[in-house]
């Protein structure tokens, strides 16, 4: 989606910006820019698994030097 606005002839910056951006809004372009921006693609199940087996993987070596009392 594109915007087009052109200045009006003796229209000031100061409306011209006003009216551009009531356009935006009114468009939901800035919506679904915002909305996109922090978008995370969800992992597959392989990827899930993985990530979940170093996670208990590290914890269980972490436990183990603690109680070695080599971590706090």
């Amino acid at each position: 989606m594109s915007i087009e606005l052109k200045r009006k002839p003796n229209e000031s910056l100061n409306i011209f910006l006003r009216r551009f951006s009531e356009r935006i809004k009114r468009s939901g372009v800035l919506d679904l820019a915002k909305k996109g921006q922090f978008y995370v693609k969800p992992q597959s199940k392989l990827l899930r698994r993985a990530s979940a087996l170093c996670r208990k993987s590290s914890r269980e070596k972490m436990e183990y030097l603690r109680k070695l009392g080599k971590i706090k």
